[in-house]
């Protein structure tokens, strides 16, 4: 295991909070023991995400808060449970972390397309900093059964910058890069998450390590989307993005290694240049139009977009006028598919409390071409299934996850209220305030901090800390 001292000047050397150490090297040693000869995940697992720029491609990638892998076969909780456990006993025994193999959990969550099978599986370990030897640390695993992968599955050495890197092997099972970048612009039409623009425009225009094919980052995206049949759609979209209301979130949720830090306006400026030189690449096709193709929108206009987004951003209940009726709808995701007839469409699922023409209530899809308006009002809803509109990030990395582990470890979706009420466990939290450096004692986990002074006894301005 690596010690204290290791942990801050590695912390020091990036210009990042130790506790983004810690878990990032806990991030090392399990996927080196999902990709050992002998797990029973091998052959299943295939990274991809935040953690698959970091711990397969870019040695300074930015830190992402978990890990996820896709499957191209079905997933059994069972073994799945019993593989990570058996991923964590190999992690524990070459790293001395204190893996708390038993309360490890697998629950299937519940989509609202329903049209596929999600796993979250989370993981405790201690603390192994040395302060607190009460406090656990939770890793949370997404797992994506039968996910579309349209490049071949790349091999790749397992990154691991620390001292007990020989030690720390594997080959990982991977996204190739230019499938993990066309996802990253798929997501940045579907979804509010500033590290999805941090990633594509630090793989393409910030590192200079890896040749990158422009052309099958293209084409791979129009496969993964609707926008085959008109490639500039989905240029003047991408060009279209929200950037100031990602400009406002873009310190708040990137943690990344100080050399490869850059500012939003770096950003914006490199995207739209990579933008205009990918889709220059595409085969001509019709000039850009709102309503798509074949005369009726089969995929929502910027505007539509940006406030479905924002509903599902703030939580708050859309107004929908769908087929002449009014309804109050709760907005969860905007998925791409196509119909047997080959035929694409953008589909906008969302809990319909008013029930339309036909009275039910539910979970419902909605097509753009019969959508008169969308507005937000202020009412705000408690979420029935996981917002896919916006990235869950109460946990992200610089705020680590502290979870009390379930009664039991296999669990099944339950269509209920998602408010849990918090609970300390008998235990106490450490919160280190990230401006001044001052440390609180808290007895239920939040980070969140009240107005309070610096050592020197000014006012300081921080209002979200650490756990340490």
């Amino acid at each position: 295991m690596i010690d204290k001292p290791e942990i801050d000047a590695k912390a020091a050397e990036l210009g990042v909070h130790r506790s983004n150490v810690q878990r990032d090297y806990a991030f090392g040693w399990l996927l080196s023991s999902f990709y050992q000869p002998d797990n029973l995940l091998r052959q299943l697992l295939i990274l991809k995400g935040g953690n698959c720029f970091r711990k397969a491609y870019f040695e300074h990638a930015r830190y992402s808060n978990d890990l996820d892998f896709s499957t191209q076969s079905d997933v059994d909780p069972d073994l799945l449970l019993a593989g990570i456990k058996q991923a964590c006993i190999r992690a524990r025994d070459g790293s001395q972390i204190e893996f708390l193999v038993d309360e490890s959990r697998v629950a299937e969550k519940k989509t609202s397309d329903g049209d596929s099978r999600m796993f979250e599986a989370r993981v405790y370990f201690r603390s192994f900093y040395g302060e607190d030897e009460d406090l656990r640390l939770r890793v949370n695993l997404d797992v994506k059964e039968f996910d579309s992968i349209f490049l071949t599955v790349q091999t790749r050495k397992l990154i691991h910058s620390y001292s007990d890197a020989a030690a720390c092997q594997a080959n990982l099972r991977c996204l190739k890069l230019e499938e993990l970048l066309a996802s990253k612009l798929k997501a940045l039409l579907q979804r509010r998450h500033s590290p999805d623009l941090y990633d594509f425009v630090h793989s393409l225009f910030f590192q200079k390590v890896l040749a990158i094919s422009r052309r099958e980052v293209l084409t791979t995206f129009l496969k993964q989307t609707i926008y085959e049949p008109n490639p500039a759609a989905a240029k003047g979209l991408l060009l279209q993005l929200p950037f100031e209301l990602i400009r406002g979130f873009w310190n708040q949720y990137l943690v990344c290694p100080k050399l490869a830090l850059f500012s939003f306006d770096e950003a914006e400026t490199w995207f739209k240049s990579i933008i205009s030189e990918i889709f220059a690449l595409a085969e001509p096709a019709p000039a850009y139009a709102a309503r798509g193709w074949g005369g009726a929108p089969v995929f929502y206009s910027a505007s539509l977009r940006d406030t479905i987004m924002e509903g599902g951003r703030l939580q708050r209940l859309l107004h929908l006028v769908y087929d002449g009726y009014e309804r109050l709808v709760e907005p969860y995701s905007l998925t791409f598919k196509r119909r047997r007839d080959g035929v694409g469409r953008e589909y906008f699922y969302a809990w319909d409390r008013s029930g339309g023409s036909s009275g039910q209530v539910g979970i419902k899809s909605f097509l753009a071409e019969r959508v008169q308006s969308v507005s937000l009002t202020d009412s705000t809803f408690e979420p029935r299934y996981p917002i896919e509109l916006t990235k869950n990030d109460g946990g992200y990395f610089g705020r680590p996850f502290f979870g009390a582990p379930p009664a039991s470890s296999v669990h099944k979706p339950k269509l209920q209220s998602r408010r849990q009420s918090s609970s300390s466990y008998g235990m106490t939290y450490t919160v280190e305030c990230s401006y001044c450096g001052k440390r609180f004692k808290r007895t239920s986990y939040d980070t969140k901090l009240n107005e309070h002074k610096d050592k020197y006894g000014n006012r300081c301005f921080g209002r979200v800390g650490f756990i340490v």
